[in-house]
């Protein structure tokens, strides 16, 4: 697709339907408080002021720009990218898809605090559901824009269309209002990768996770099967969930309670995501327990990762593999109780705020403290 084509053809899509007669756009994003602290608009429930100030990213900052922003031609800004292209939300917020949204496609609208909103337009996929809770990062549906392709709009070429509205319905270039191309390294997105390594996850530590990174968080949140007793000495149930959680590392032999060298294998390839750098030799020694101890934070374990495991590392250990109450599916979309999960594992760390599905800074804060 030509710039020229990005400017005049490009959609412009729907993007302030749902607002009923006599209340304002910041009014709807605002609505009246219910039950958790969230709010209730349109049929989603909306962030509160839990998320402060939106802080919002670029996320594409490595695709070309193949349509500037020039309004009024372009209200907009065009990113080329192939069809299938994973689209990671540039700042958290909750979710609200708009199929067939005139001329912009399948359009999805982040509604983030203070009443703004992100909308990426000519989409060949959604990947989560309305009113689906998402942290900066999350990969929010697949790129589109083939021409005559379903959901494509006007479009003449593959590319993502993004714009921001701002709390007056005004669209904004998203890039006077996003800070660099990746979140924080201390940001949400690297706190789920590094908890997700405790449940198979092995992709990139880059704080901007996806599908794979979900399904190892709720992992962590369904737990192994361990349904012993909390009491720091570890059994057969225990070293069975051991094995469980090796068979993300690779691990393929019986789940017998016995280690042996091809279990500790798979354990060691899991605690990679912790800091061990050893070998994966089966042959655990101080490096492999300082990880696990690591590790065992996700189960509320606070000494020291120095290699020694004692009845408090088990305690944690055990904790982790007992799982928070998350008895969902296993499939990569986090909805509301894989983020009460996440808050429960939270007061882990601190967190005293209501487990109402709808983290905010306190909850990441307190995760970041585990992790």
């Amino acid at each position: 697709m030509t710039e020229n084509e990005a400017r005049h053809r490009c959609g412009g899509g729907q993007d302030d339907h749902h607002v009923p007669a006599g209340m304002s756009r910041r009014t709807l994003l605002r609505g009246a408080v219910v039950g958790g602290g969230a709010l209730a608009a349109g049929g989603l429930v909306l962030p509160t002021s839990a998320y402060a100030v939106p802080a919002l990213y670029n996320p594409f900052g490595a695709y070309a720009i193949t349509g500037p922003w020039d309004p009024p031609n372009h209200n907009g800004v065009d990113f080329g990218m192939a069809v299938g292209t994973s689209l990671p939300a540039c700042g958290a917020g909750t979710i609200e898809n708009i199929p067939y949204n005139g001329t912009g496609g399948h359009t999805v609208t982040i509604h983030h605090a203070e009443g703004y909103r992100s909308q990426y337009m000519h989409l060949s996929r959604f990947l989560l559901a309305n009113g689906a809770s998402v942290a900066a990062g999350t990969v929010v549906g697949l790129s589109g824009g083939a021409a005559g392709a379903d959901g494509a709009g006007n479009s003449t070429g593959p590319h993502l269309h993004w714009h921001v509205i701002n709390a007056s319905g005004v669209r904004v270039n998203p890039l006077s209002v996003t800070g660099g191309g990746t979140p924080p390294v201390q940001g949400e997105g690297l706190t789920l990768q590094k908890i997700a390594g405790a449940g198979g996850y092995t992709g990139a530590l880059d704080g901007v996770p996806g599908t794979n990174t979900w399904k190892g968080v709720q992992q962590v949140m369904k737990g192994y099967g361990y349904t012993g007793p909390l009491d720091g000495a570890p059994g057969g149930n225990t070293y069975s969930a051991l094995q469980r959680l090796a068979q993300k590392g690779g691990y393929t032999g019986p789940v017998d309670g016995v280690m042996g060298t091809n279990s500790w294998k798979g354990v060691q390839t899991v605690l990679r995501r912790f800091g061990y750098t050893g070998p994966i030799d089966g042959a655990p020694g101080t490096n492999t327990w300082a990880a696990f101890q690591r590790m065992a934070k996700l189960g509320g374990y606070t000494g020291p990762a120095d290699g020694v495991l004692g009845t408090m590392s088990w305690k944690g250990a055990q904790k982790l593999l007992s799982g928070y109450g998350y008895t969902g599916p296993i499939d990569g979309v986090p909805g509301n109780a894989t983020y009460s999960a996440l808050q429960r594992m939270a007061q882990l760390g601190g967190y005293t705020g209501p487990v109402d599905g709808v983290p905010g800074t306190n909850t990441w804060a307190a995760l970041a403290r585990l992790v």
